[in-house]
């Protein structure tokens, strides 16, 4: 292949869209404004004046039942340093793993978040004192539980230490359709989070799509409910209850090759002929959506294009807002794609978790643009082969031989712009209309 376009459209023998990795965010959505907070502390639990002193309590005993969790389970306890791979931690207890569902091991780290505080204020008009909630950045405990699970696969759940104890739940797509895979005894061989060969591609293009946000709400109320929870009963009871949340979420389309110099003739092609596709005007060929460089609504954030190199391995990110394009090899045998979202409103989404599909067709259909975008920027339309067949001569099936077009003529320019002109007419045009349009181009 010379092209990107003759990459994509001939060497490619397995292509497979799947939601990659998540990252989704639980809280209290009441227990996130002041005024939900002094409702918590005084009508529900019965608390004269509201204070960060209150909170003490409850994180030092959701911190004792966390202790108390690891302790009856045996559980390992990683004490995460600053600059150590968690993910690394995380492959080494899986080497090890006997595949049922469980929790491997607990770690704990010192990381930044925001957490609320409570100062003096004095009423200008009568003196009097009063406590005044504010939110400051913080490094405070955060406990993670890494986990198997049968459906899933990996999987990992983070606690913030400290009220109003928020949390994330990071899985992997490609994990869960590997998992539904060996269910349905289905043989693939893997590379690393996607698939390089499959026995049967439209039974695992149906795992991949099946991946509903109702399948991951029953996931993640699962292990949610089996771990140690900040809150009481009576809490649950007051409707005091987690939501899920898009924090972020990769959608992938991925493409094994046949060979993995197809690969690297796709990227030398695609860097010399799309190195300006981050610009302003071009973004929104992939995202869709206009950029406003000027005036009063201007686009926030930084548009470009960054070509990586990595040893040998290229890779192409473009950015819109907070929705970004991805392209490198994986293990270089496949081509991924994936669009990463970390903002949903910026491709007018809301961020709740049952809009996964609006999400999920938003991400792929910006892959494929993006994939259109390269094929046809070397090539555009069907390039040379689409001119000579305008204009070369046709012979019908009655051996009538109909001539070609002369394209450079200026004639039929002249004609072929007259004709663009009258195309939306509905009812059609007529010779006289034509001329009036014909006559000015040829002078």
């Amino acid at each position: 292949p010379r092209t990107a376009a003759e990459v994509l459209s001939g060497h490619v023998m397995l292509e497979v869209r799947c939601i990659d990795r998540v990252m989704l965010t639980f809280r209290q959505p009441r227990l996130q404004y002041g005024q939900g907070i002094h409702n918590f502390f005084c009508q529900h639990r019965g608390n004269r004046f509201v204070s960060s002193a209150l909170m003490l309590p409850m994180t030092a005993r959701f911190g004792a039942d966390i202790r108390h969790y690891i302790d009856t389970r045996r559980l390992d306890l990683v004490r995460f340093t600053k600059g150590q791979s968690k993910d690394q931690v995380a492959k080494e207890y899986l080497a090890g793993h006997h595949g049922g569902e469980c929790i491997l091991f607990a770690g704990v780290a010192q990381e930044k978040n925001r957490v609320w505080r409570t100062a003096q204020r004095q009423d200008r008009a009568t003196g009097k004192r009063y406590p005044w909630l504010y939110q400051e950045p913080a490094m405070v405990n955060h406990w993670y539980f890494y986990g198997f699970d049968a459906d899933f696969g990996p999987f990992h759940i983070k606690f913030c230490g400290y009220f109003p104890f928020t949390g994330q739940i990071y899985f992997n797509g490609h994990e869960y359709a590997k998992q539904q895979c060996r269910k349905e005894g289905i043989a693939f061989t893997a590379l690393d989070n996607a698939f390089g060969t499959v026995s049967d591609p439209a039974a695992v293009q149906r795992i991949c799509d099946g991946l509903t946000d109702q399948k991951i709400y029953r996931f993640a109320g699962k292990w949610l409910a089996r771990l140690p929870q900040p809150f009481t009963r009576a809490d649950e009871d007051a409707d005091y209850r987690w939501q899920l949340s898009d924090g972020q979420i990769e959608f992938s389309t991925t493409m094994a090759l046949d060979r993995p110099v197809s690969g690297r003739i796709f990227f030398e092609q695609l860097i010399r002929d799309n190195l300006d596709i981050g610009r302003p005007d071009k973004v929104n060929i992939v995202f869709g959506r206009t950029i406003k460089q000027r005036g009063k609504f201007r686009t926030p954030g930084t548009f470009r294009t960054q070509v990586i190199t990595t040893g040998t391995c290229p890779c192409l990110y473009l950015s819109c807002k907070k929705t970004h394009d991805g392209q490198y090899l994986k293990e270089g045998r496949a081509l991924r794609t994936e669009t990463t979202i970390n903002q949903p409103r910026d491709l007018g989404i809301g961020k709740e978790l049952t809009n996964l599909a609006a999400m999920a067709k938003a991400g792929y259909t910006a892959n494929r643009r993006l994939l259109d975008a390269e094929c046809i920027s070397h090539d555009p339309a069907a390039g040379a082969a689409a001119l000579e067949m305008l204009t070369s001569p046709v012979i019908s099936t009655t051996c009538t031989r109909v001539p070609g077009m002369r394209f450079p003529d200026p004639r039929v320019q002249a004609l072929l712009a007259a004709c663009c002109a009258l195309a939306l007419r509905p009812a059609g045009f007529t010779s006289r209309d034509l001329r009036h349009l014909l006559a000015p181009q040829l002078g």
